[in-house]
Formats: C-alpha cells, structure tokens, sequence
C-alpha cells in the first residue's frame, strides 16, 4: 500500500538522535527523538501537538560530528497515532552551505 509520502525530494537515512526544538516564539523547549533525516529534512517521532506551518529551531548531533547542528525547520506533517505511530515531518528551511555540507557527508 503506498500514500502520498512514499515519494520523496531526497533519500533518508535513519537516524536516531536526540533533538532539542522550541516553536518560534521561543516557548516551550521540547527534547524528541528523530527517526529518520534527508537533506530536506528529518522526522520525529513524538506526539507533541505542534500545527501545521510551525516554524522550528532545532538542534541534533550527526554521528562523527562534534559540534551539533543547528537548523530551522517547518512543520509540514502531523502524523497521528495508527499503523505509522506517531510523528512530525519537519522541513528544512535556509539551510546554511556549511551545514548542508555535514549533512551530505552524513547521508552519503
């Protein structure tokens, strides 16, 4: 059975780090674990109740990286519990050039 997001911009690597994100307005520090990270962005699986459009500061290490990455990100799918668990699809949005180098390093 396929769905509208079995085709994607960019290949995922699984990745299972700790991220740490506030929503926009600086409220509400939230630590989450990722599933899953492209060079367009990553997916986390937690429940929390964000809404769509949310804009997001995030910040995660790369496994072989010291320094963790810093990265702002939209939130562009809420995935409710069922089959998949629960989940949020967050968009990478002006991604600097050093940064998207350490994740093309990583994805490759």
């Amino acid at each position: 059975m396929t769905n509208g997001y079995d085709k994607r911009m960019h290949p995922r690597r699984d990745l299972r780090t700790a991220v740490v994100f506030e929503d926009e307005f600086g409220d509400g520090l939230f630590y989450v674990y990722s599933e899953n990270i492209s060079l367009g962005g990553l997916f986390l699986a937690s429940g929390v109740p964000l809404k769509l459009g949310t804009m997001l500061f995030l910040s995660f290490h790369l496994p072989g990286y010291k320094r963790p990455m810093h990265i702002t990100g939209e939130v562009v799918r809420v995935q409710r519990p069922g089959s998949d668990g629960d989940g949020i699809g967050i968009r990478f949005v002006g991604v600097p050039a050093s940064i998207l180098k350490r994740l093309e390093g990583f994805l490759s």
